[in-house]
């Protein structure tokens, strides 16, 4: 009995090491899920998101035998400190399996009610006029004929399952679904730093992260034109619509989730401008550079507006914008544009009938910038087409004021260097766009209600995803059980009419579906908080008995794809 007593904690404690063995080798076969946990229990210290996991002994941790081991005799503590020293050396060994464990990615969770992959979390990362200057965006600024094709190449990263890129010349962003953010976010910023050519350390005080509820307000607020340099513009409607045709096509690397969102921030952006007086008489960067201009050629030339010659280099979007407001002033004309190729100079001077335009080719273009006043820039130029060097190289008799509206910068950023030159940006617009903004308050918080409504929609068909399952199975329990009580009365009913029997069939499901209504709806109500809707899901699958659902999804699947082969057949 002394025996017994005595070996009683020994294989106590034997036991307890090993299960913790048992415990820590499990956590190390999935690391990810492994690292808060051993971080806060047994003193890891996680890096970062991919970095290795570092082993400190916690304090009192050491190799010396619990005090409950002591009264054994000298055999035994023999025996207990070998055992024991193996299983701390096992412990050891795991922990240092899990030092170099590479980075494991999370698999994509489940309901744990309905076993079915729940939809990713919604995220924004990018930067903007809000949070960096002119000089970063247009480092990572994408022409949008390659939209398409970079956010391919980030949909094909561990831990990205959707994604689409929005460049402008006020912002870059990258909107992307994921389970697993900390790596996705990794990933991104290498992506982001390749791109720009800058480090990490110069790159994130210009970043901005939203995630879930923040991610959806700012693509919405965005479409919307509040997070606008100037408030209520229109262009950005339909530069979000472009990403959204681009994400949806065939090619595209949107999934369900970005796919409704984008739709819901377009349909928003325009009941925001319907309803609101936001965009009434908004002015597009465009026109505030036009009117930047106005506001600054007498101190800076020494002229007024209507005497300066007026040149514009390019002959896209932002220019069509540009002569629309000059036409509208009291600008001089002819309007003397300068593009590289003729079709779009031309066609611009079919849109303005009513505008005296004078086009040249870039050939001719420092010929014009010698007679010109004032200068504005669009292009799509990687490299600026002006600065110190070919303004030196090019000299001239009289001042002139530079305007670059593009991104990247067509006028170099030393050109203000030159003597004579003033040179303004796009960030340089604030002055023209705060007075638009005041202006616009009133419909700023209108537009605001608007968007709160349309992310509440958007969440709850987010979370109506993982019902649907449910309330599937739910209509089709309802309906096994009618066609089984109906066959019960099958010869009660064969004395019938058909018509009489067509009316049983009506009823009979008429009674199924208000039965079943109540459940259903209660199902599809969103929910503030997640944990709700699991407990909504529990709560019907044990009233309706619902069982195995799983296996029934699959097997519908296999119904699916059993009719599709016959209706080939049929068609063949």
């Amino acid at each position: 009995m002394m025996h017994r007593a005595s070996s009683c904690p020994f294989l106590l404690a034997v036991l307890a090491v090993a299960a913790l063995c048992a415990t820590l080798n499990a956590l190390v076969d999935h690391t990810q899920r492994a690292r808060p946990y051993l971080a806060a229990s047994y003193g890891l210290k996680q890096l970062s998101p991919s970095s290795r996991l570092q082993l400190t002994r916690p304090a009192g941790m050491t190799r010396s035998l619990p005090s409950c081991l002591r009264g054994l005799n000298s055999a035994e503590r023999r025996r207990s400190r070998s055992r024991v020293a193996e299983l701390q050396g096992n412990m050891e060994l795991l922990m240092h399996t899990a030092q170099n464990q590479v980075p494991v990615f999370q698999a994509t969770p489940k309901c744990p009610v309905t076993g079915i992959p729940l939809p990713g979390n919604v995220h924004v990362v990018g930067l903007s006029h809000n949070t960096a200057d002119v000089s970063v965006r247009e480092k990572l600024a994408i022409p949008e004929a390659e939209w398409k094709a970079q956010a391919a190449r980030l949909n094909e990263m561990p831990g990205i399952d959707e994604a689409g890129i929005l460049s402008t010349c006020n912002r870059f962003e990258v909107y992307y679904v994921s389970h697993d953010t900390d790596n996705a976010n990794e990933q991104l910023l290498r992506f982001l730093e390749s791109k720009s050519g800058l480090s990490s350390n110069d790159l994130m005080p210009n970043l901005f992260f939203h995630d879930g509820y923040e991610a959806i307000k700012h693509l919405l607020s965005v479409s919307s034109g509040l997070d606008s340099l100037v408030v209520g513009e229109g262009q950005i409607l339909s530069q979000v619509k472009n990403c959204a045709a681009h994400g949806q096509d065939q090619e595209g690397s949107f999934g369900k989730v970005l796919g409704k969102l984008f739709n819901i921030a377009v349909a928003t952006g325009k009941r925001v401008r319907t309803e609101t007086g936001i965009s009434k008489g908004a002015v597009s960067v465009s026109s505030a550079a036009a009117q930047l201009s106005e506001m600054k050629v007498e101190g800076d030339l020494g002229i007024k507006f209507e005497d300066a010659r007026i040149a514009i280099v390019g002959a896209g979007e932002m220019t069509r914008l540009l002569v629309t407001h000059l036409a509208s002033t009291r600008a001089k004309q002819p309007l003397h544009i300068i593009n590289r190729g003729r079709e779009r100079m031309e066609k611009l001077n079919d849109m303005f009938p009513d505008v005296d335009m004078s086009l040249h080719t870039l050939d001719e273009m420092w010929d014009q910038i010698k007679e010109a006043d004032i200068v504005f820039t669009s292009t799509f130029s990687k490299d600026p087409l002006l600065d110190k060097a070919n303004l030196e190289a090019n000299p001239r008799d009289k001042k002139l004021m530079l305007v670059d509206i593009s991104v990247p910068v067509n006028v170099g950023y030393d050109a203000k260097d030159v003597e004579g030159v003033t040179a303004y940006h796009v960030d340089d617009l604030k002055e023209v766009v705060e007075k638009n903004k005041e202006k616009r308050m009133a419909a700023v918080r209108e537009a605001e209600v608007m968007i709160e409504n349309e992310i509440k929609e958007f969440e709850g068909w987010k979370q109506s995803l993982r019902c649907i399952p449910a309330i599937k199975m739910l209509r089709e329990k309802g309906e096994v059980i009618r066609q089984k009580e109906l066959q019960n009365a099958e010869k009660i009913l064969s004395g019938l009419s058909q018509k009489e029997k067509d009316t049983v069939d009506r009823v009979t499901k008429g009674i199924i579906n208000k039965l079943l209504h109540g459940p259903m709806a209660h199902l599809r109500d969103p929910e503030e908080v997640s944990d709700r809707v699991e407990y909504k899901l529990e709560t019907v699958q044990k009233m309706f008995q619902l069982t195995d659902l799983e296996a029934h999804i699959l097997l519908g699947d296999g119904k699916k794809k059993k009719k599709k082969k016959k209706k080939k057949k049929q068609a063949a």
